[in-house]
């Protein structure tokens, strides 16, 4: 836990004005537009709009936020770095350089999968994104490696979260009032 909090300890601050930010921002449109949040599947799919939107926040300030790398730095075969870095790191690197890939990635394949329900076009969006990361981190002036590597790490973990999400949606634990009907829980 202390190397999620180290690795992430730039950022905490500001995803914290963001994580407000938006809850309030996305509050405010909601009842200016007359959108209750009256039942619990309202809620739900509201809260899973915030974490995701959220989870998009927290990985661009993760990934592009600049390093000191003084040059442009590219990774295209795969599997090297995975290999390198498993065989001749520390465990702090192994878990900086591969598990938080993974890691940061599961809110993500969760979030989406909820919201979309499409194993398949979840796990695409989030090769997707990780491909746009990786683009911008080769263009962008900013002293990060761009690895495909990365990407296969990050889909990892859009898997896995797109797993728990299914266990969730399945098990109803997410959606506990489906099947009541169209109008859900009219409390």
């Amino acid at each position: 836990m202390y190397e999620l909090y180290h690795a992430f300890e730039p950022i905490i601050p500001i995803f914290i004005i963001l994580f407000f930010t938006v809850v309030f921002i996305t509050v405010m449109i909601n009842r200016k537009s007359g959108y209750k949040l009256d039942n619990g599947k309202k809620l739900v799919r509201f809260i899973s709009y915030i974490g995701f939107i959220m989870t998009l926040i927290g990985i661009f300030l993760v990934t592009l936020l600049p390093s000191s790398n003084p040059e442009r730095i590219t990774q295209f075969v795969p599997f090297l770095s995975i290999v390198e870095t498993w065989e001749q790191a520390t465990w702090r690197a192994i878990v900086n350089s591969l598990l938080m890939n993974i890691i940061l990635f599961i809110p993500l394949g969760f979030f989406l999968y909820v919201l979309i329900r499409k194993f398949t076009i979840t796990i695409l969006l989030t090769i997707l994104i990780s491909l746009l990361i990786e683009l911008l981190q080769y263009l962008m002036p900013i002293g990060r490696i761009s690895n495909i590597d990365d990407v296969f790490l990050n889909t990892a973990g859009g898997i896995i979260g797109s797993v728990f999400g299914l266990v969730f949606v399945k098990l109803r634990i997410v959606y506990p009032i489906q099947g009541q009907g169209k109008g859900g829980n009219k409390r």
